[in-house]
C-alpha cells in the first residue's frame, strides 16, 4: 500500500508541475508575446482538479485524510476502536456514493467537449471516479487492519 500511495503522491506532483508550466506559459503568452492563449487557463483547472484528487487518494492510503477527532479523543479507550471503525464505515459509504455518482457524471458528460481544447469534460469526473474508487480499496484495507488489531 505504501508504494501505491507513493505513486499517487508522485502523480499529484506531476500535475502540480503541469500547473506550473501552464501558468508560466499563460504569463509568457500574455505579457511577453502579447497574445491570449485561453487553453492555458482551462488546462490549469483540469490539472488542478486531478492534482487534488490524486493527493487526496494518497492521504487516504496513509490514513492522514481529514478527520475530526475531538469527540473520539474524549471517549474511553475501550470505545475508541469502535468509533474508529464507525468513521471508516462512514468514509467507505461516502466514497461509494461519490464513486457511483461520478460514474453517472462521466456517462452524462462524455460527449461534452472542453471550451478551449478537444478533451471531454468527463475527464474531470474521471479524476473523482479514480480517486474515490481507489480510496474504497484503501479504506477497505484500513478496516481489515483495524479488525485484525481488535481481535
Amino acid at each position: 500500500m505504501k508504494r501505491l500511495s507513493a505513486l499517487f503522491e508522485t502523480v499529484a506532483m506531476v500535475f502540480l508541475a503541469g500547473i506550473l508550466v501552464t501558468v508560466c506559459l499563460q504569463v509568457f503568452f500574455r505579457y511577453v508575446a502579447g497574445i491570449v492563449a485561453p487553453w492555458t487557463e482551462e488546462a490549469t483547472r483540469y490539472l488542478g482538479i486531478w492534482m487534488v484528487f490524486m493527493g487526496a487518494t494518497a492521504a487516504v492510503a496513509q490514513g492522514s485524510h481529514i478527520a475530526v477527532s475531538a469527540l473520539v479523543d474524549r471517549l474511553p479507550d475501550r470505545l475508541k476502536g469502535g468509533a474508529g471503525l464507525a468513521a471508516l464505515a462512514v468514509a467507505l459509504l461516502f466514497n461509494l456514493i461519490v464513486f457511483l455518482g461520478s460514474l453517472q457524471l462521466i456517462r452524462l458528460n462524455w460527449e461534452q467537449q472542453a471550451v478551449t481544447f478537444p478533451v471531454s469534460v468527463a475527464v474531470l469526473y474521471l479524476a473523482v471516479a479514480v480517486s474515490s474508487g481507489v480510496s474504497l480499496i484503501f479504506l477497505s484495507i484500513h478496516v481489515r487492519n483495524a479488525l485484525r488489531r481488535k481481535s
